[in-house]
């Protein structure tokens, strides 16, 4: 295997970075000098959470996740606390002046929202998660606040109740035991199903018969997949003791087809005669299911199976938070959207019986405002932005009041234990009797869908809004600073996932929305959408719609192309002298598709069925000077010729979700950081070694090359190092807390090749390649590092609080 210096595969750039091979060594050599700080940058904030709580004397605060910094403000401006070292990656709940944040997916800690302080810490066992929202649910049960977690790749449920003064204490586990399949939940909600005038715990999930290979040894391939005959499982659960009072399972759809992932909304209503518990799955398996409570006992009340989005993904079932409407005395609505492949259509069923009550072609559904569906013209899958907005009244789609304005929605606030969303969500966000639009002006609006009313927010640009307390709403900018709604404030937080990329002699910042070119001299030049490689000259630049790509120089920024693309663009990669552009695109939740391009936005192939999900594609040039690209879809991994798209490999690694890196001694591809664990196969497609790991051990795509050695970053915190050429594993050295996916490079630091990566801490560390010994090696930089690129004789490292350091070795 070569060490060739053409590219280095850290952080989120698509590699390569530079011209050259996707082989993850840098050039960087350095003097073996102590590393310090030249220069800094500040990106700006990516607010991803908001949730208000009552402050030291009562009145509202603001707890913010930007980026990975958790932060606690006033309204007047000024800072409570500011955490940018525990790599938050979400926070689970809010309640009083208390919350639970998740770091990583596993660990857990109670934070005091007044000082910052952790009362308590816990983990999710190893191998699982928490990452999806529906996995934790938050309720006050008897009068005391109880926490439910049921960690995705478990089969256990665990409640804890959360105590004056900080503590948490558990108060029961109730293990499955192979009950339900690990891995497809389950989601929860806290109800009263029964109508005994105390809550019951609402499990939804998926059991099946076996898994077909010997139950006493199953494949991890295997349990991505589920158990055979799989179906639709809903347990009630005791809240205080975790009993089981009455359960059910069943196919949704009578239909040949098994679905019953629980990837959406959960929620129960009121029907005469009893309840009802409401399934709408629109993520992988794309379902309705309507289960009946009468009499203690549950039973099927309908299904009606929509599509499996995998390999393909041509409709769309799309419910919202809102999409139960209840009518006392009368059956409740069930309202959703659905897009069959041509166009949106706002549909209307009977909740109770599942007959269609009406419908509404060419219309996207954004949600409910009382029994006002709140719409849009809309027939492509992903809407411009600019349609206008309706109110119209069910069931006879009756237009009420319409507004050039597009609805500013909300995926992260914490919803009521009586409702989940295990999915991509786009809530609308309430605000009196009204609703949040944007102008095309951007700014904010309240517009009422009763009677069409607006009222100005005072918000010039708005890019998100999420709901406040007291019926306020917090409202984001694009700069990401956030404005508070009656009474009002202004809080100035800071923290994203910065990244820095070197262009020669010219500095890229990226930024959400848009990015800068830093010149020799000093001067800036903006580039709108998010940058994220360069090549030949050229700068690629990501927009909500195409591939922008830039010629920068020290004389400038010049237009040099672009690339127009049917879904949301999300990754791309500057090749060979012309250069040519790779394009990936997500097409659906869980599909995307890919395509070389030239400049001129020419296609000289594409794959429409297969591209990267969700990890990097990679291109890479082997010694005989021909271009290859590769990407994985799911497990699929799929090689061709860069130039003519000709198939040149392919490997099926069920659901492994890897990056390929390339390797040419001997030749093939290594592919890292994967779901599964870590392989290599050659250039026929055939698996030369694999390593297992627990699941989820690995980060999507934190790995790197040091000639022979394979360095790849766990989410323990751990630097694991294997042969490339067999598998062997080499040496294993504990780095402490790292990041939500923390940065790994190889380089020669002056004394021989080192991996280079950084902590939660915030600091940077190296580890010698040949032993594996942690080098006296360091310097500190205030917050967790999230990104790392090589610049030259030294490095641009991005921490949690959005500020990119030039280090010089």
């Amino acid at each position: 295997m070569g060490s060739r210096a053409e590219a280095s595969g850290a952080g989120d750039w698509p590699a390569p970075r530079a011209d050259g091979a996707d082989c993850a060594f840098s050039a960087l050599t350095g003097t073996g000098a102590p590393p310090r700080v030249t220069r800094s940058w500040a990106t700006g904030a990516d607010v991803r959470q908001v949730a208000e709580f009552a402050g030291p004397d009562g009145a509202p605060c603001v707890l913010v996740l930007a980026g990975a910094t958790l932060q606690a403000w006033r309204w007047s401006g000024e800072p409570l606390w500011s955490d940018g070292v525990s790599a938050v990656t979400r926070v689970l709940h809010v309640a009083g002046a208390t919350a639970l944040a998740l770091s990583g997916e596993r660990l857990v800690r109670r934070l005091d929202l007044l000082t910052g302080a952790e009362t308590w810490r816990g983990e999710a066992p190893d191998g699982t998660n928490l990452g999806g929202p529906g996995s934790s649910k938050l309720a006050v049960v008897d009068g005391r606040l109880l926490w439910f977690a049921a960690p995705g790749y478990a089969t256990a449920i665990t409640c804890r109740e959360l105590l004056p003064g900080g503590d948490v204490a558990t108060r029961w586990v109730h293990e499955f035991d192979g009950h339900y399949d690990a891995g497809f939940g389950p989601v929860m909600v806290v109800a009263d199903v029964l109508g005994a005038g105390t809550p019951q715990l609402v499990l939804s999930t998926r059991t099946g018969s076996s898994y077909g290979t010997g139950d006493d040894d199953v494949s991890t391939e295997r349990l991505v997949l589920g158990r055979e005959d799989g179906r639709l499982l809903q347990l009630l659960l005791s809240p205080s003791t975790g009993e089981t009072i009455a359960e059910v399972d069943y196919r949704p759809d009578p239909g040949d087809y098994p679905c019953a992932r629980p990837y959406g909304l959960l929620t129960t209503a009121a029907a005469p005669g009893g309840r009802i518990i409401v399934m709408v799955s629109c993520q992988v398996e794309e379902y309705y299911a309507v289960t009946s409570v009468r009499d203690g006992a549950l039973s099927r009340a309908w299904g009606r199976f929509v599509e499996k989005d995998w390999p393909h993904d041509a409709q769309e079932l799309r419910p919202q938070v809102s999409s139960v409407v209840e009518r006392p005395g009368e059956n409740p609505w069930l309202v959703t959207g659905h897009h069959d492949g041509m166009t949106w259509t706002t549909v209307v069923d009977d909740a109770v019986t599942g007959e269609r009550l009406g419908s509404l072609p060419g219309h996207y559904l954004w949600g409910m405002s009382g029994s006002a569906a709140i719409v849009s013209p809309a027939a492509v899958r992903t809407l411009s932005g600019a349609e206008p907005t309706l109110s119209v009244a069910l069931p006879s789609f009756e237009v009420v009041a319409s507004h050039d304005g597009h609805p500013v929605t909300c995926g992260t606030d914490e919803l009521p234990a009586g409702v989940s969303f295990h999915a991509e969500r786009r809530s609308l966000v309430p605000l009196g009797s009204g609703v949040v639009l944007r102008l095309p002006s951007g700014e904010a609006v309240a517009w009422s869908p009763a009677d069409g009313s607006t009222v100005l927010l005072g918000v010039s640009d708005v890019a998100a809004a999420h709901p406040g307390a007291g019926g306020a709403v917090v409202l984001v900018d694009s700069d990401g600073v956030l404005h508070r709604t009656a009474p009002g404030g202004v809080v100035r937080p800071s923290g994203r996932r910065a990244q820095a990329l070197a262009a020669g002699s010219v500095l890229l910042l990226d930024g959400e929305r848009t990015s800068r070119a830093v010149l020799p001299d000093g001067t800036v030049h903006a580039l709108p959408g998010r940058v994220v490689a360069a090549g030949g000259g050229v700068v690629a630049c990501l927009t909500p719609t195409a591939v922008e790509c830039w010629r920068v120089g020290p004389d400038g920024v010049t237009p040099a192309g672009s690339v127009v693309t049917r879904g949301r663009p999300s990754h791309a990669v500057l090749f060979g002298d012309a250069p040519l552009l790779l394009v990936a695109e997500k097409t659906g939740v869980h599909t995307a598709a890919v395509g070389v391009y030239r400049l001129d936005g020419t296609p000289l192939w594409q794959d429409l069925d297969h591209g990267p999900h969700p990890n990097l594609p990679a291109v890479a040039r082997t010694p005989q000077g021909r271009w290859l690209a590769a990407y994985d879809d799911h497990g699929i991994l799929t090689v061709r010729d860069a130039h003519t798209g000709e198939v040149v490999t392919k490997d099926d690694w069920t659901a492994a979700y890897t990056t390929p890196v390339r390797i040419d001694d001997p030749p093939g591809w290594l592919r890292v950081g994967g779901v599964h664990g870590i392989d290599a196969i050659d250039d026929a497609g055939r698996v030369r070694w694999r390593h297992h790991g627990t699941l989820w051990r690995y980060f999507p795509g934190e790995a790197a090359l040091a000639g022979t050695v394979l360095g790849c970053m766990t989410r323990e915190g751990a630097l694991d190092a294997f042969s490339a050429v067999d598998g062997r594993p080499l040496w294993s050295v504990a780095l402490g807390p790292v990041a939500s996916r923390p940065p790994l490079v190889a380089a020669d630091l002056g004394a021989g090749a080192a991996f280079v990566t950084g902590t939660a801490a915030g600091e940077l560390v190296a580890v010698a390649v040949g032993s594996g010994e942690r080098l006296d090696w360091s310097v500190g930089l205030g917050a967790a590092v999230e990104t790392l690129a090589v610049a030259g004789p030294g490095l641009l490292a991005g921490t949690a609080d959005g500020i990119v350091h030039e280090v010089a070795l």
